[in-house]
Parts: C-alpha cells; sequence; structure tokens
C-alpha cells in the first residue's frame, strides 16, 4: 500500500513538473510580437474550408497539427493562447428571447486549436473565455458585416495571412 501510494505521489509530481499535457509552446508560439494585454492570437482561416493552413503551421506552430472544436458549418478560427498553463472555455451561443450560452468543452490547460462556428451572419454562436494568472479573455470571433474585417476581441493579436 505504501509502495503504490508513493508511486502515485511520484507521477503526480512528474506531471505537475512536466507542464500542461506534457506540452509545451513551440519557439514559433513564442516568438508571436505581441503587444501588452494581449492573451491570444488569431487568424481567420476560411469559410467551410481551413485555407492556408500551411504558413501557419510553418509559421506559428513549428509544424505541430492542431485540434478543431466543430461548434456549426461556418467560419474556421485558429485560436493560439499566449501563455503555457492557460484555460480554455468554449461556450456555444444561441439566439432567442434570451441568450444562453452552454458550455461545451474545457481543457485546463490548453495549446492552440481550430474552431468552426458562426452558421450565420446575424450573430457568434460560440464564446471563448481563456484564463492565465487570473487574466481572462472572452471573445466571440467573427467577420464584421460592416466593413469584412475580423473581429478579434481587445486581447487578441491577429496573424491572418494578408
Amino acid at each position: 500500500m505504501k509502495k503504490a501510494a508513493l508511486f502515485l505521489s511520484v507521477i503526480l509530481i512528474a506531471c505537475l513538473l512536466g507542464g500542461c499535457h506534457g506540452e509545451s509552446q513551440t519557439e514559433k508560439e513564442i516568438s508571436i510580437p505581441f503587444k501588452e494585454g494581449q492573451l491570444y492570437a488569431a487568424a481567420y482561416l476560411g469559410y467551410l474550408e481551413v485555407n492556408d493552413m500551411e504558413y501557419y503551421t510553418e509559421n506559428f506552430l513549428g509544424g505541430s497539427e492542431v485540434p478543431v472544436h466543430y461548434v456549426s458549418q461556418g467560419e474556421y478560427y485558429l485560436i493560439i493562447p499566449r501563455y503555457e498553463g492557460t484555460s480554455l472555455e468554449l461556450y456555444k451561443n444561441t439566439m432567442g428571447e434570451s441568450e444562453i450560452s452552454e458550455l461545451i468543452y474545457t481543457d485546463p490547460c490548453c495549446s492552440a486549436f481550430i474552431v468552426q462556428c458562426n452558421i450565420s451572419d446575424i450573430f457568434p454562436d460560440i464564446t471563448v473565455k481563456l484564463s492565465y494568472d487570473g487574466k481572462i479573455a472572452e471573445f466571440s470571433p467573427y467577420i464584421s458585416l460592416k466593413d469584412g474585417s475580423f473581429v478579434l476581441g481587445e486581447q487578441g493579436f491577429d496573424i491572418t495571412k494578408k
């Protein structure tokens, strides 16, 4: 019994010292030129299909693959947290008499990911919440109907290929 407890303690300490999921940020992610107060980088990847993923993989992800979270048939966005150890919550937004958001995914220690969302131009159907060291960024990425620009939130850095 004591050996089992010791073994589990060693495993727990190794996991805590090893970082989140054993993953760490790539040099490419670390080299993103964030400004003060920015907690994530984001890129618009396209509607119904991902465009230029090779560009983002080479320039920002160091060749690593990223998970895709499908919320609805619509736009694709790449989100890269600034800090290792950032937690993620994804909420699906619904439109009606009262706006209701449903928590659909959590990751206590996320890395870069892609989300497909916004089946309608009327409202963004996803809210992304990133938390790190007491700082919170909550945003809904979308394309503005006013001027076609990518709206990514105040704490985001736009890395969309021009």
